[in-house]
């Protein structure tokens, strides 16, 4: 099979204009060109698919474009299919040296190349790739396994391994005035030196990372230490009005010591909880905005901690009685508790005729596919509230999909930008420059369309490809935003391993929407500010919801 995905989406693109004679620019001719060789490739046509590239090979502008790397290797199938591996391999050397986007893993196990697997050229291809590669992806010298205790030197590495990609990869240092990263890594230096295990070692390496500021820059511990540093009660708190409330419980076993929805937790193994999520949880929180880390400190870290640590709580009920208990971050054995599900799409009719969807991540198709299959009770409704407030993020056109039945006119993607790093200008004292690229327009589904009022409920978890999901609602002026402020960290990430079994993220964009404000490391304001009070959480009210029911009755 072909390597370049962007390949097929290149042939919708151009597909439907089969009756011009001409493009006007060397992109256009190229994406016109590239696309008659993968429908001739398509129809096992070789010869004439290698012919269309081959003459294209001719042209200089068309060779200076980036994209050409991508249509050399495919002219390297199309040769090698057609039986000639002297020029498959050619195209295949000249593909890689122009920066082929291809990995080696799809190298090694492309069946349109099964006819240069044995060739010594090839072989000596594919190790020098395997040795260049190295410097770009988990070297195993660096990416070692989980171990209780590591050496100095891979302690050492895996610190140096996050300072060196996050000073060429992060994009938002300038939001960052007053931190001196080299210096940053200097006092840590003796910090991982001294780590006596590999949990303290990770510690360590969370803090280093969460003074970058970002919600998708962060270090993940190895598996091995998920119960040791990750482990939860069953049931989540929040910070609402200056208090830490109990606002779900997934085990029924804790309402005899008295934790349901709306206790207040009033201190942690004997320390004030404010003051005990400031000095033993805060530091650890990687995130874009206040919002963004209040929610990691007070929703999901707050109460983590080692499995078989008891974890002593003071706690306050309504009526202002105040009692010593201590829980457990497991549930109990005889209880069967209801962990919220990380795949979930939610459907129902809401009183007024209100058509209602929860979707909490974009992993998958499933928020979509749940629309699409209610989607006649969705038209016959007066209105329609998408809630997205506990949305994790994942593939941006799984989001875009959901935007694509919303309406009827066609719609821009995000932008990105991201640092165009080149030796040569550093070498001379320049900066790396921003390049700015179009995820392009979106055409609506002519078979899905929504007319009627929409509500898109959001708060601090609406992160990542949820808030692209969201910047694209509201520039569609399709509907109101209701609900909090969404955190403000999307975008794509450098993932790589570091010693002792974890791994390592970094952000490398900065994602943009035309003529939209700034939302990247700010977030997305509503136009209808709902944020849960105390009674709310007390009374089992949704007070978002509620509100967005009044609107559109």
């Amino acid at each position: 099979m072909k390597g370049i995905l962007a390949l097929p989406v290149i042939c919708l693109i151009v597909s439907s204009c089969r009756a011009q004679t001409a493009a006007s620019t060397p992109a256009q001719t190229l994406q016109w060109q590239a696309s008659q060789a993968q429908s001739l490739y398509e129809k096992h046509s070789y010869v004439e698919a290698a012919a269309v590239l081959e003459k294209l090979a001719a042209d200089p502008q068309i060779t200076a474009l980036p994209d050409w790397a991508n249509d050399l290797y495919n002219l390297a199938c199309d040769q090698a299919l057609e039986g000639k591996p002297a020029q498959a391999l050619a195209s295949l050397k000249e593909a890689f040296d122009k920066g082929v986007v291809v990995s080696l893993d799809h190298l090694r196990t492309d069946t349109d190349l099964d006819s240069l697997h044995g060739d010594p050229q090839f072989k000596d291809l594919l190790a020098q790739l395997t040795k260049t590669d190295a410097l770009w992806r988990d070297d195993p010298e660096l990416a070692t396994p989980y171990k209780p205790v590591l050496s100095e030197e891979e302690k050492v590495a895996g610190l140096s391994k996050f300072w060196a990609e996050s000073r060429f990869n992060f994009p938002f240092f300038s939001r960052l005035p007053e931190l001196d990263w080299d210096q940053k890594y200097m006092e840590y230096l003796p910090q991982v030196r001294g780590a006596r295990t590999t949990a303290d070692y990770y510690r360590v390496m969370m803090r280093f990372a969460a003074e970058l500021r970002d919600g998708h820059t962060e270090i993940w511990p190895p598996a091995e230490l998920s119960e040791t540093l990750h482990a939860a009660p069953p049931f989540s708190t929040r910070l609402i009005e200056d208090k830490v409330l109990v606002t779900e419980v997934y085990d029924p076993a804790l309402d005899a010591l008295g934790i349901r929805v709306g206790t207040e937790i009033v201190s942690v193994d004997g320390q004030p909880v404010r003051e005990y999520a400031s000095s033993a949880v805060a530091p650890y929180a990687s995130g874009s905005t206040l919002q963004d880390r209040e929610n990691r400190t007070y929703n999901y870290m707050l109460l983590q901690g080692a499995k078989d640590a008891p974890l002593r709580l003071t706690i306050r009920n309504a009526s202002g009685e105040t009692k010593s208990v201590t829980a457990h971050r497991f549930c109990d054995p005889v209880s069967k508790c209801t962990w919220p599900q990380k795949s979930y799409a939610q459907f129902k009719m809401l009183p007024g005729n209100i058509a209602y969807l929860r979707i909490n991540e974009f992993e998958d198709d499933l928020g979509a596919r749940t629309m699409r299959d209610h989607f006649a009770a969705i038209v016959q409704a007066r209105g329609f509230i998408l809630d997205v407030r506990t949305n994790t993020g994942g593939d941006q056109m799984n989001a875009i999909d959901l935007l694509k039945m919303l309406t009827d006119k066609p719609f821009h993607n995000v932008n990105y930008r991201t640092l165009d790093y080149k030796p040569s200008v550093r070498a001379t004292g320049g900066r790396p420059e921003w390049r700015t690229e179009a995820l392009g327009d979106e055409s609506p589904d002519p078979t899905h369309y929504d007319p009627n009022p929409v509500i898109v409920l959001t708060g601090p978890g609406t992160f990542s490809a949820a808030e692209n999901f969201v910047v694209v609602f509201n520039a569609m002026h399709r509907g109101t935003l209701v609900g909090e402020t969404t955190p403000g960290s999307t975008g794509d990430s450098l993932i790589f391993k570091i010693p002792g079994g974890g791994a390592a993220r970094i952000m490398t964009e900065d994602i943009e929407y035309p003529e939209t404000p700034v939302f990247e490391g700010v977030g997305i304001a509503p136009q209808v500010k709902v944020a849960p009070s105390v009674s709310d959480i007390r009374q089992g009210r949704d007070a978002a919801l509620e509100r967005a029911l009044e609107m559109l009755k």
